[in-house]
């Protein structure tokens, strides 16, 4: 009698763990003591910004290479503020203006405190000191004179990027 109760016990045991549940996988995530931080991506800084004062411009972008002013009144003041959209400290920032006549005859004079701008229709502007990443530089005083109607485009060379910006003083009533 023995031998059976032994022999149904292990048969008993061998059907028990034949029906145990299966191992669950192992997860992917990491263990509440594993932590991972992915820093977020900050917004896309524009190398430059360029505001006016003046009421009734009309301003349009067609691309981060091109964007355009138009405008009834002259001579007219721009502001042009630089900003270091690196990730390291930038030291002495270099910008340049490069007037092309479209159709508009305008000039363009260029100034900022802690600029040193030189040039007539390719200006070269330079400051010296440094700005942290996102920092800005001192504004640059843009005016923009025409002898007729139309438009005039300047190049502003900063860094990296070389986009184009119409100046388009518009004679119309």
């Amino acid at each position: 009698m023995r031998l059976v109760a032994l022999s149904a016990l292990t048969l008993l045991l061998a059907a028990c763990t034949s029906m145990a549940a299966p191992t669950p996988p192992r997860s992917t995530e990491p263990e509440p003591s594993e932590t991972t931080t992915v820093p977020p991506t900050p917004p896309r800084q524009e190398p430059f910004e360029i505001t006016t004062d003046v009421s009734g411009v009309r301003e349009w972008q067609n691309s981060p290479e091109e964007m355009g002013f138009v405008y009834r009144v002259q001579p007219i003041d721009f502001t042009l503020t630089p900003r270091n959209t690196g990730s390291t400290p930038q030291s002495d920032a270099r910008l340049r203006f490069v007037v092309e006549d479209m159709d508009g005859e305008g000039d363009l004079t260029v100034g900022g405190d802690g600029w040193e701008c030189e040039g007539g229709r390719d200006i070269a502007c330079t400051a010296t000191g440094a700005t942290e990443p996102g920092g800005t530089w001192a504004p640059l005083t843009l005016t923009m004179r025409h002898t007729k109607g139309g438009q005039t485009r300047v190049v502003v060379h900063w860094a990296d990027v070389t986009p184009s910006v119409i100046f388009r003083y518009d004679t119309g009533t």
